[in-house]
């Protein structure tokens, strides 16, 4: 914040009021070394020290005030409490890191199939804090199926998550697997393994509602809360 000066200056008017209020404030009678040229020259500098301290208290009131966000109603300055600036500062500091984290989040709203060259990449890639979940299933598999076709909706109502699916086979995986574990999900973050929930059949059926697998994903931490 820049303060100028100049705005400060008293008009001419101000000056002559100024002057006799000051006589009128420090006259202690005559005074015998104030007469003459010499005595003139006294009293100009005395003056002159009286403006520059007045104009130095309203300089500092002002930048005070400014400091305290009150430029606006500098009256108030006086009623802020420090430990009400400080708390008012650290809210707005808090609430301005939440915004630049928000538009630093990655967002997608779609899904996002993998391959077996790509697998790896994706999620070595991904932004620090993004959940990346993969759903890995198989056509023939009737849950697999079923389970598929709410991805896009899960998709779009966490667009923060990276949501991907991937065949076993292509993920060459064995086929103990995909006959007793499908369908899967894993969830990622940062690189590693956050959760896996394998077999979700053995909780919630083969064709569970829509919020009854969304619940299940959160409940075995492979989908964040909203």
């Amino acid at each position: 914040l820049t303060i100028n000066r100049s705005q400060f200056q008293y008009s001419y008017l101000d000056n002559f009021i100024t002057v006799v209020l000051y006589y009128l404030c420090t006259f202690q009678g005559p005074r015998a070394h104030n007469t003459g040229i010499k005595g003139v020259k006294e009293d100009a500098r005395a003056y002159r020290r009286y403006i520059l301290e007045k104009e130095q208290e309203k300089f500092d009131e002002l930048a005070k005030a400014a400091g305290r966000f009150v430029l606006n109603d500098p009256a108030k300055s006086d009623e802020f409490d420090l430990d009400e600036d400080e708390e008012f500062m650290a809210a707005y500091r808090d609430k301005r890191t939440m915004e630049m984290k928000e538009k630093a989040t990655p967002r997608f709203g779609r899904i996002i199939e993998l391959t077996e060259r790509d697998y790896c990449d994706t999620i070595d890639n991904a932004h620090s804090s993004t959940d990346v979940v993969v759903f890995i299933y198989e056509d023939h598999i009737a849950a697999c199926r079923a389970y598929m076709e709410y991805l896009p909706r899960i998709a779009q109502e966490f667009p923060k998550c990276m949501i991907c699916h991937i065949r076993a086979s292509r993920a060459k995986m064995s086929a103990n697997f995909i006959k007793r574990g499908l369908p899967c999900f894993i969830a990622y973050k940062g690189g590693d393994v956050k959760k896996a929930w394998v077999n979700i059949r053995d909780t919630i059926g083969d064709d569970a509602e829509y919020d009854v697998l969304v619940d299940g994903m959160q409940d075995n931490s492979v989908l964040p809360y909203n």
